[in-house]
């Protein structure tokens, strides 16, 4: 699709989780002209309308700041979590298309805008791990299948309870002394373990605390904390397994493409995980390439709507959105924060 200079397209790309949701709106040649930022979008169940808002929401700050209206967007592509079945992705999509934020809509896993924020190639695998986690194939025929549901057991959350599990064990005698108990309770507040394990058992701990521990269990791993690094060896092999469970059931070992690591958990500390998913995945799949996140997920969501459009992704427009794309503090939850507002305009040159 070639469009006029009198006649710009615009496009929609969004990132819908369980902590934050991304919304960009870009023209066609790859400037990011606006951004919004919401909170949770991820929920289960046959009722979704109060997370769609979330998701319009953060679209129509993003409109907004780029002076547009939803008839001038002419796809949005949307990457929400808890999409994972088709009557997911119909539901979703039938809601948010009576919310006027696209003339068309399109919703994927969010998993898969991962994917395409960091690949070139038509098919791969994404690992995605921020405060869940999902694996995602995109087979060389164009298939696309993911564990949704499946998965048990990943991601920030998981990885956190493991620490706060460590500290416990460490106290009651079945695990070994950890540098994690100083930090744990620390950054959550409590004296004493026992009062950690009064609170968990009783729902007070605090969701956005206790994911806050997420990089703090990579920077005492880092520090050579034996418990810390068991921790994050095990997620690696788990996380892992699921991306060589799903090459397998494709028979894609013996091809060539893009694992990409996407989410906040591979913004930890240190080359640990990496480095153990690495090893794994090249038992079963050695001419894989292990590839980081090079675009925030919702840059994904900009490209598939790009692809939609048959709007061809040149090294200029890839360059246009890496210029004018908001900073890292705009998508961060290093913190555990979700909701936010895109309250400040960045350099658009």
């Amino acid at each position: 699709m070639n469009s006029r200079p009198d006649t710009p397209t615009y496009v929609l790309g969004v990132d819908g989780g369980t902590t934050k949701t991304i919304a960009l709106v870009a023209d066609e040649l790859g400037h990011i002209l606006g951004a919004g930022r919401g909170g949770n979008s991820n929920w289960l169940g046959p009722n979704v309308e109060g997370q769609m808002e979330v998701v319009s929401a953060a679209a129509r700050q993003a409109l907004a700041m780029a002076g547009l209206s939803g008839g001038d967007i002419a796809t949005g592509v949307f990457g929400l979590a808890g999409a994972d079945w088709p009557e997911d992705h119909e539901q979703r999509e039938a809601i948010l298309a009576r919310r006027s934020i696209a003339r068309h809509v399109v919703v994927t896993n969010d998993a898969l805008v991962g994917w395409r924020a960091s690949t070139h190639q038509t098919f791969g695998v994404v690992i995605a791990a921020g405060t869940g986690s999902n694996t995602c194939v995109v087979t060389p025929d164009g298939r696309e299948w993911c564990y949704g549901y499946y998965v048990d057991g990943a991601g920030a959350h998981a990885l956190a309870r493991d620490a706060i599990r460590a500290v416990l064990r460490a106290e009651d005698g079945r695990g070994q002394p950890t540098a994690l108990t100083s930090i744990v309770l620390g950054r959550l507040a409590y004296a004493t373990p026992e009062n950690l394990l009064r609170a968990s058992y009783t729902g007070q701990l605090d969701t956005e605390a206790v994911l806050s521990l997420c990089p703090l269990v990579f920077e005492a791993a880092s520090a050579g904390d034996t418990t810390s690094i068991e921790i994050i060896r095990r997620h690696g092999q788990a996380l892992a397994e699921y991306a060589t469970a799903v090459i397998q059931r494709f028979d894609m070992q013996r091809l060539t493409f893009d694992v990409v690591l996407a989410g906040s958990v591979f913004k930890g500390k240190g080359p640990l995980l990496i480095d153990t998913i690495t090893q794994a995945v090249h038992r079963v799949a050695p001419h894989t390439n292990i590839v980081r996140a090079t675009f925030e997920p919702a840059i994904g969501g900009v490209l598939l709507a790009y692809d939609r459009l048959e709007i061809s992704v040149t090294a200029q427009i890839r360059d246009n959105l890496t210029r004018t794309m908001p900073d890292e503090t705009f998508f961060s939850t290093i913190d555990g924060r979700g909701t936010g507002q895109a309250t400040r305009r960045w350099n658009r040159r």
